[in-house]
């Protein structure tokens, strides 16, 4: 499965796609800001509560696990009955092959690794789902909300395509970290519908937030008070297993516990770890970032001008610059992705010296290409990069993908994050609509 699994990844991300922003890639697509949207509150549960600001939905929890789960069931129960038992999860999973037996088992394989915190958040949101009248639901169909990353990335399923990327100092109008990130999934399973940005305010801990979808108590991108940004991608790998803490509370769990760059590092490289995947991490406080490629076994970080980020790998470093895309840059993992499914692609790979007969296999893959399209975009805009250049990049394919289920820029050192949500009825990538200005200092501070 393992295989198969790292094999789909590379046919996936050999389709080739058309423009880009600059003259080397293409055209320029439009990006629309919305600045000033109106905030308006909608809902209260206790000390949470729910606004909404422009489009988007942003629920503020407050308390202890179980009071900030009780109020998420309570003030999204609607959407978190809709994405469950109509939306996302039953067409992404029950209408694609997958059985309620095989999906229930990986999930409580992984929950053995949750901390009793978040199965105390969970509890809660399934008590403020049966206030809200929702009885029907159960823990064991919430917690799917944490768990489903992993089993959506093996058959019948396949993963997505992502694109990240942190700049700070040369690149930037006034040197601050600027992190960017694509969520490319498919915009067809109606995610986005129930789209909400998720603010928690831990009793005693930091304020994070994340860009995510009702009734997950984690996601794939975020951001916490203490001026750190996250955003994965999908990384090929034949290291793989459900048994681990899963992604979207790898992500959670990093931003709710790490004030500096080195402990988010660490808790990644500490954690107990399920499939390939990438990640950015930035610190607006330094400013600085780190790249990291993750799976079960290994976990490899990458600074900026990093020597393991080589030529004879096919990648260069950059200063003041750390980007990923949906593969290995690092030797050592080029050479175990290598050995596990070159022979797939009619390649022997055995040792080190093997890796040069990747390399044209590698840059004919459209990551590569988004990784390119990244660095050179920056490359040509010393002291130039700013929200506007940031959202710009997002939207310039090869980046740019039809499939974006969500797009935003992390502005730490503002306490601000802009973000646009994929349309639906018909579906529309998230590039294509508004990036809407989220202040979060209200709820940060």
């Amino acid at each position: 499965m393992h295989l198969q699994h790292g094999k789909y990844i590379l046919i996936l991300t050999g389709v080739l796609l058309a423009g880009a922003l600059m003259p080397a890639f293409g055209e320029t697509r439009e990006v629309i800001l919305i600045e000033s949207p109106e905030v308006t509150l909608v809902g209260e549960a206790g000390a949470g509560k729910l606004y909404q600001v422009g489009e988007h939905p942003v629920l503020v929890m407050e308390g202890t696990p179980e009071e900030m789960g009780y109020q998420h069931g309570k003030l999204l129960a609607p959407k978190i009955h809709h994405i469950i038992k109509e939306g996302y999860t039953p067409k992404a999973l029950w209408n694609r092959g997958y059985s309620r037996e095989y999906v229930m088992a990986q999930s409580a394989r992984m929950e053995k690794f949750f901390p009793e915190a978040v199965k105390e958040e969970l509890r809660g949101l399934v008590r403020g789902l049966r206030e809200a009248g929702y009885e029907q639901l159960t823990y064991e169909d919430v917690r799917l909300g944490i768990t489903q990353a992993e089993i959506l990335h093996f058959p019948p399923d396949g993963p997505p395509a992502c694109s990240n990327f942190a700049c700070w100092g040369k690149w930037t109008t006034d040197g601050r970290l600027l992190h960017g990130r694509n969520l490319d999934w498919n915009i067809q399973g109606d995610a986005q519908d129930d789209h909400v940005i998720l603010v928690w305010r831990p009793k005693g801990g930091t304020p994070f937030m994340m860009v995510g979808w009702a009734g997950g108590i984690g996601s794939v991108s975020g951001m916490n008070s203490k001026g750190i940004t996250m955003g994965e991608m999908t990384l090929p790998s034949p290291d793989a297993t459900f048994d681990g803490l899963p992604l979207l509370l790898q992500m959670r769990l990093t931003l709710e516990t790490a004030a500096t760059l080195e402990e988010a590092v660490a808790f990644m490289e500490k954690c107990s770890r399920t499939t390939g995947w990438n990640f950015i991490l930035g610190d607006g406080k330094i400013p600085s970032g780190r790249a990291l490629e993750t799976d079960a076994q290994y976990c490899t970080v990458f600074a900026p001008m990093d020597e393991k980020e080589t030529a004879k790998t096919g990648h260069w470093g950059m200063e003041d610059m750390v980007r990923r895309t949906n593969h290995p840059v690092g030797r050592e993992q080029l050479l175990r992705l290598g050995i596990g499914m070159g022979e797939e692609f009619g390649l022997t790979i055995t040792e080190d010296t093997d890796i040069e007969m990747l390399l044209p296999l590698l840059t004919g893959q459209d990551s590569w290409k988004r990784y390119e399209c990244l660095s050179r975009e920056i490359e040509k805009q010393p002291g130039k990069v700013d929200i506007a250049q940031a959202l710009q990049l997002l939207a310039t394919p090869p980046v740019y993908n039809k499939d974006t289920l969500h797009s935003m820029v992390f502005d730490p050192k503002n306490d601000t994050v802009y973000v646009a949500n994929a349309g639906n009825n018909p579906p529309v990538t998230a590039t294509d609509r508004p990036y809407t200005r989220i202040d979060l200092t209200p709820w940060f501070n």
